[in-house]
């Protein structure tokens, strides 16, 4: 009797009736179980019919396996458990079902990994019998019910058609002899899972990082909002000034507030563009009654302009401290 027990990497099954009833996507979705391994001998696998299907559906199955196993995130655990829980796509063709051999032997090697399948294709009671290779995973596992107690309540079904098998390479046992290239899925599963969650853990720290920047600029944001009211010297009756309503006659002279709002000066001249539109303002920060006053030169766009129609008072605020503004350099006239 041959001990090799066959293993399917199932992740949300414990036992075959309930892996013969539940889709893979559904399956797929359930979280936090800690699931049991069903296992069988080879020697009940060997032996069994081995029925094709070649239909659309059943290829599609095949195909989406290929495609998520390539560039979906799709786990060898995730193929596995669909060669279990596929019953429904293959039993609604199963007319079109075709008795063409039967499973010969398992091929594994000393790395523990299952390489193949050898199927016996066509012949008489295995005389006259093509032998080929496929992938395990080439097996779908069909039963009529969901009252599966074992693999003799199974069978095996490939979406492959007689003569795409009998055009396989004919499996020759030399192939034993000079052996398989080392390969190590579960590692690489492993390190993928390790890999996906690293990345996970990048994008949550990321988030986080994106998330604190944003309440930091809203605190800011809502800090620089409560300053620039609290330091506002415009009342509920000036009108803001832009454009051509900065005239001269309006600057000249005006008091000069700065960030925090405190009268540090004033207007005491205007520079002209090519336009004769008032381009600078020359600020006299400082001093007494103009004698020891530090003058600078600023552009007008960097000042907001005020004008109240009650008393005609024009106000002039810059975005800088007094300090800010006797630092900067004496404007040479």
């Amino acid at each position: 009797m041959k001990h090799l027990m066959l293993t399917t990497a199932l992740t949300s099954a414990t036992a075959f009736g309930v892996m013969a009833q539940t889709e893979p996507d559904a399956m797929s979705q359930q979280d936090g179980a800690q699931m049991a391994v069903p296992a069988f001998f080879a020697s009940d696998l060997t032996g069994k019919n081995l029925y094709t299907l070649d239909s659309d559906d059943a290829r599609t199955l095949g195909e989406r396996d290929e495609s998520e196993a390539n560039g979906n995130g799709m786990s060898s655990a995730d193929r596995d458990r669909m060669r279990w829980t596929s019953s429904e796509t293959f039993l609604a063709h199963r007319d079109s079902w075709e008795d063409v051999g039967s499973i010969d032997e398992i091929v594994m090697s000393m790395d523990g990994e299952i390489r193949g399948v050898l199927l016996d294709i066509g012949g008489f009671l295995g005389i006259g019998a093509t032998t080929v290779m496929v992938s395990i995973e080439d097996l779908h596992f069909v039963t009529q019910d969901g009252d599966a107690d074992d693999l003799d309540d199974f069978q095996v079904v490939i979406a492959m058609s007689e003569s795409e098998l009998e055009n396989l390479p004919e499996w020759d046992d030399d192939q034993l002899h000079s052996g398989f290239e080392m390969r190590s899925d579960r590692q690489q599963d492993q390190q993928q899972v390790e890999l996906q969650d690293q990345e996970q853990e990048q994008q949550q720290d990321q988030d986080q990082a994106e998330l604190q920047q944003q309440e930091q600029q809203q605190d800011q944001d809502q800090q620089d909002q409560t300053r620039d009211a609290e330091s506002s010297v415009f009342g509920d009756d000036h009108m803001m000034l832009e454009g051509e309503d900065r005239t001269a006659d309006r600057l000249i002279g005006a008091d000069v507030y700065d960030a925090n709002g405190e009268n540090i000066g004033s207007v005491d001249d205007i520079m002209l563009d090519e336009s004769d539109g008032v381009s600078d303002i020359l600020v006299d920060v400082g001093g007494f009654l103009g004698i020891g006053a530090h003058t600078v030169r600023m552009p007008l766009a960097d000042a907001q302009i005020g004008w109240s129609d009650s008393n005609d008072e024009v106000r002039v605020q810059v975005m800088m401290t007094a300090d800010e503004l006797e630092d900067m350099p004496e404007h040479q006239s």
